[in-house]
């Protein structure tokens, strides 16, 4: 299977697994914020964290 999205019902987040990570859209900055800082050693060393 190719191009997966995993989306909450209301479209609000969605998930993109690829080989090699995965894209991750919230619903807003603050949740952003807080999902980066729960899982910080999930992120690349780029300086971006992509």
């Amino acid at each position: 299977m190719a191009e997966v999205f995993l989306a909450d019902t209301g479209l609000r987040r969605l998930y993109h697994p690829y080989d090699g990570g995965a894209d991750v859209i919230l619903a807003g900055p603050e949740e952003r914020d807080r999902l980066r800082e729960r899982h910080r050693g999930w992120l690349s060393s780029h300086p971006c964290g992509l």
